[in-house]
């Protein structure tokens, strides 16, 4: 009888495969709301895993990607989302950020913003006026400046819809940068979207980054007596260097998407280094019934940009009607 026990487990696989099968070749959900739809609770913030395919060529999956991004960034904007975090292991983003400018912002508007990102641009400007002629009001010590470890990630600011001069564009965007982060009741202002493109760069080597460069501070202040237990940041500290003016904020739905063609027929829902800090309380989607792998569609889909408008308002949906618990 000591064959019974593998007849009967390798009858149980034969059978999950045959439901794995008949889920992916009949999928029969049903129809998803509209984009535009008033739904329960819409995110904030959405975060977009790109997992590239290892069997086609890295320009198909540049291309793939890309075009992901720009349809996605519109349907934010249609869904009233105001942040979309990009993420791709491998950085093919991030290297193709100017590119990605040009697809997104208008000619007008693709120059300024290249500016604007805290990864390419040398200049920290502070959040406060800058220091009067009182001497009160200096800084006493050359160590009180900001700790701004690179953390990897490039933002991409969409332009408010009103019409503005070039020279008064230019004279606002000098100001505003000396200004300090606006608050609540004036979103007035926001930009109608903020795009951060982010890499394997911008997960746990930003953490370790941000540690080194709190350690560094410590040991500028005290280089000869220098305490690590001390100099160890606080979880405020951190989270407001990982989520501040150079990083990203936590999303509140993530959407995990490969470039098709799928070669399995139930893929297992992997993040790829997706920044641990900032996805502890997201809701992560992943396509249960790909197109990718039914067999009436395979042939189309190996030069098509895999990510469809039905599965990202399928993703809206699910969240809207997610339980939220925060770990309770």
């Amino acid at each position: 009888m000591s064959w019974l026990a593998p007849a009967v487990l390798a009858l149980l696989h034969a059978l999950y495969r045959l439901v794995l099968v008949f889920k992916s070749v009949f999928c029969w959900d049903k129809e998803p709301l509209p984009l535009t739809a008033t739904r329960s609770k819409t995110p904030l913030h959405l975060a977009l895993v790109l997992v590239p395919n290892p069997a086609v060529d890295e320009e198909v999956n540049e291309q793939y990607m890309l075009e992901s991004v720009v349809q996605i960034a519109g349907w934010c904007k249609a869904a009233g989302i105001r942040r979309l975090s990009v993420y791709d292991r491998e950085g093919i983003l991030a290297s193709s950020s100017l590119g990605l400018r040009r697809r997104l912002l208008p000619p007008s508007h693709a120059e300024e913003i290249e500016e604007d990102s805290p990864v390419e641009c040398s200049i920290r400007y502070p959040l406060t006026p800058p220091p009067s002629d009182d001497a009160d009001s200096r800084p006493l010590s050359p160590h009180s400046r900001p700790i701004s470890p690179k953390l990897g990630v490039t933002t991409i600011r969409f332009p408010n819809n009103a019409p503005k001069s070039k020279s008064k564009t230019s004279a606002n965007r000098v100001s505003t940068k000396r200004r300090r982060i606006p608050s609540n009741d004036e979103k007035a202002e926001e930009p109608p979207l903020t795009v951060h493109i982010l890499s394997y760069q911008s997960g746990k080597p930003a953490v370790a980054a941000a540690a080194r460069a709190f350690l560094d501070d410590a040991q500028r202040r005290q280089p000869n007596n220098i305490n690590v237990s001390s100099a160890l940041p606080s979880i405020q500290e951190l989270n407001a260097i990982l989520e501040g003016e150079h990083g990203f904020p936590s999303p509140d739905l993530m959407i995990v998407h490969q470039k098709p063609p799928v070669v399995q027929l139930h893929m297992p829902v992997q993040l790829g280094g997706f920044p641990p800090w900032q996805s502890r309380l997201t809701e992560i989607y992943c396509d249960p019934c790909p197109p990718t792998i039914r067999l009436w569609q395979e042939s189309p889909l190996g030069n098509k940009a895999s990510i469809e408008e039905t599965e990202f308002r399928r993703a809206l949906d699910e969240f809207a009607s997610a339980e939220m618990r925060l770990g309770k």
